[in-house]
């Protein structure tokens, strides 16, 4: 059975869009018919989603650490489209940093991406100048928050920060009807962990096998609609059976 979602109508930031899952969920929204601002800093790729879905997809060639920046383009999007009904941030980098040669700046960079403009998406999103009544928001954590492998201390940190945050900002948002939840899928066949899934011990630990950023995109799609309405604050894991 097929479960096909309809955003005809609604409004949706979502970041890393020019690939891997947060280019899926982009498109899979935009197929559901809602106008999706599409946030990534590789102007090619997201032009190539543009032209695939011109009725329904805005890009902006933005730095998600670029607070201003983003600002700018939520406010040019929500002038010209209307509020937004929800956002996904799934912009994140994925770096090896192993305790004996650990590079402190390549772990900040993966908190700033990650974790801080996931915080400042957040608090724009559900603004009142930019947000309409009972938004949908999810954020990318990992099963890296659950488990650890090798040399991914610092990204495994960062995706474990998203979930205790989130949890904590769900009880500040939720009085004025906005809802947040993150996911934490395992490691998906894209650009950022195409070195990870080169180590075959993590590819034969998920017992569905290695996922496609169209098993995880569904789930997202369902957090944003409103049947989960009853539900924020809370993670969801889409691994293969990665943590089983």
């Amino acid at each position: 059975m097929d479960v096909v979602f309809d955003f005809s109508g609604k409004r949706f930031v979502v970041t890393g869009a020019s690939s891997g899952m947060g280019s899926q969920v982009a498109t899979e929204l935009a197929i559901a018919g809602a106008d999706v601002l599409a946030i990534a800093r590789r102007r090619q790729e997201l032009e190539q989603l543009q032209a695939k879905y011109p009725q329904h997809v805005t890009v902006a060639e933005v730095d998600v650490t670029d607070y201003d920046a983003v600002e700018q383009q939520i406010e040019y999007f929500v002038q010209n489209k209307g509020k937004v009904d929800g956002s996904v941030h799934a912009a994140g980098r994925l770096v090896f940093t192993p305790l004996r040669a650990f590079n402190v700046a390549e772990a900040k960079c993966m908190m700033d991406v990650s974790y801080w403009a996931g915080v400042n998406l957040l608090q724009l999103v559900t603004k009142k100048k930019y947000a309409a009544s009972g938004t949908s928001h999810v954020q990318f954590s990992s099963v890296s928050a659950y488990k650890g492998e090798k040399g991914l201390s610092a990204y495994g940190a960062a995706k474990a920060a998203m979930q205790v945050g989130m949890k904590s900002i769900a009880k500040e948002i939720a009085g004025k009807g906005h809802r947040i939840n993150t996911i934490s899928p395992g490691f998906i066949r894209t650009d950022m962990t195409k070195d990870v899934l080169q180590e075959d011990r993590v590819a034969a630990g998920h017992l569905l096998g290695i996922g496609q950023p169209a098993d995880v995109a569904g789930m997202v799609l369902f957090l944003l609609s409103s049947r989960a309405a009853w539900i924020t604050g809370a993670d969801f894991v889409v691994d293969g059976g990665y943590l089983a």
